[in-house]
């Protein structure tokens, strides 16, 4: 599932769908204590750190204000390293060159180390994930039902993408520059990445809340030296195969850190430690070791994210360091309802903004090319007057994303709010977890081309979407503030 950077920017920077359970602040408090392990009661909501006045026993706002903050990087990360130029042909016109700006200006790799926040999701989803699973524990729920409700609520808005760029690259194909519709089709599809991996360590979260109980923030440690090992290997004889177990172990390890939020937060005032920690350890792997500078994948080197390597957990951790050392500032500024209000908005479309930005920016490129077939020259990708236009861009691309929102997020929005599906068999959800893992990890690959076979994976991903829903008469298994965004 390889995601290195080549004619437009990596996918590596990643989105965590909204945790549609929400984070209560009851249920948080209960998950661990000082020494990292779980509190077997309920802490009282008044002495939760992360409520706020105005909603005590609904939500940590720091944690979904930091998932929001981490969904505009995503996307201002993308739109911002597709280095898109021109070419005089000599008529008169000019010709598209695509290009990614961390190949062709080497020195903005440094800003990866903050554009990169693909980590920072994991952490936050680890404790969304542990939270939503403990209060359905203690509800009596069942590992099968869970993971078939959030698999169906991950999958559900990738399946109108999937539909539209199946007949775009049908009807194209004959029609257009072959290299134009390839790249069209696999800028869309690599994101789904993210699906796919977070399915599986989504799946794995009773195992995680295990460990958790037995380790407390030690929990990590397996999988980080895991994932140590791995990354030796890897480096020895470049196996990208062996490489692949990264995908479990350091996302898992990220997930893991998330687990011991309240703890983290308790211990705020030794952020220092944490961020600084993690970004010693960075500078020396990538210093003295054998990592690259970019915390995205860039063509022709080692990836330090597709397959992932451990220098994303030191980063992870880095920037889990700076969110602590804000933590007070962000939980005063989130208790304004003014400031509130569009963490919930973004929160709420989430993957529907991660699965289609990039089409807009497939749009946009298609807009330039209009106007260069017009005469119509582009800046040098990288001079003054190109990074002095990316506002222009990133309005452009707005424009054209803002109505293709408003068609798609209500698919999203309807997944949320859907009745909860109970009974679900063990051999199904785990049935499901594995097509729809595998389903992605072809169209990730292969991408949507020839259309025929790349149906096969889409009906896959729909089937199960339908296989998961509850019947259309059931009634909401919990209350619909546990699963607001």
């Amino acid at each position: 599932m390889s995601a290195d950077a080549g004619a437009f920017p990596s996918d590596d920077w990643g989105v965590d769908p909204p945790d549609t359970d929400g984070v209560r602040a009851q249920d948080g408090a209960m998950f661990t204590n000082e020494s990292g392990r779980p509190n077997t009661q309920p802490q009282p909501e008044a002495n939760r750190p992360g409520a706020t006045e105005t909603d005590p026993a609904e939500r940590d706002r720091v944690v979904d204000a930091v998932r929001a903050g981490c969904l505009v990087v995503v996307v201002a990360g993308h739109w911002l390293m597709a280095a898109i130029g021109t070419e005089a042909t000599g008529t008169g016109a000019y010709r598209v060159q695509l290009a990614n700006m961390l190949e062709l200006r080497p020195w903005t790799q440094w800003l990866t180390w903050v554009l990169q926040v693909m980590p920072l999701f994991f952490i936050v989803g680890g404790f969304a994930n542990a939270v939503s699973w403990t209060r359905t524990v203690n509800r009596g729920g069942r590992w099968a039902d869970w993971v078939a409700n959030r698999m169906r609520r991950l999958l559900a808005p990738a399946i109108g993408l999937l539909a539209v760029w199946l007949v775009v690259v049908a009807v194209a194909q004959p029609f257009l520059d072959p290299r134009l519709v390839h790249g069209g089709h696999r800028l869309v599809t690599k994101p789904l990445w993210f699906l796919g991996v977070y399915l599986v360590i989504t799946a794995m979260t009773p195992l995680l809340v295990r460990l958790q109980t037995r380790l407390g923030i030690w929990a990590v440690v397996p999988w980080a030296v895991a994932a140590v090992a791995v990354d030796v290997l890897r480096f020895n004889d470049h196996d990208t195969a062996l490489a692949s177990l990264n995908f479990v172990f350091v996302w898992a390890a990220l997930t893991q850190v998330g687990m011991s939020w309240d703890r983290l937060v308790a211990n705020r005032d030794r952020w220092w430690m944490l961020a600084g920690g993690g970004y010693l350890a960075l500078g020396l792997l990538v210093g003295i070791g054998p990592y690259g500078l970019s915390m995205v994948g860039v063509g022709g080197k080692v990836s330090n994210m597709a397959p992932p390597s451990i220098a994303l957990l030191a980063l992870g951790c880095a920037q889990l360091g700076l969110i602590l050392a804000a933590w007070d500032r962000l939980r005063s500024v989130l208790a304004q309802e003014r400031y509130w209000t569009p963490v919930m908005r973004i929160g709420a479309g989430g993957m529907t903004l991660y699965l289609w930005h990039l089409t807009a920016m497939a749009i946009g490129v298609c807009l330039v090319a209009l106007a260069a077939s017009l005469g119509i020259a582009q800046p040098t990708p990288g001079s003054a007057l190109w990074w002095a236009t990316r506002p222009l861009w990133f309005g452009v691309l707005a424009v054209v994303l803002s109505p293709i929102l408003r068609r798609a997020a209500p698919v999203e929005v309807r997944s949320l709010l859907a009745p909860q599906s109970t009974g679900t068999p063990l051999w199904a959800a785990v049935l499901g977890v594995t097509a729809g893992a595998a389903a992605i990890a072809y169209l990730v690959i292969e991408g949507l081309q020839p259309v025929g076979p790349a149906v096969v994976p889409v009906l896959v991903l729909a089937a199960l979407v339908r296989w998961l829903s509850p019947p259309n008469d059931a009634e909401p298994a919990i209350d619909r503030a546990d699963r607001s965004a």
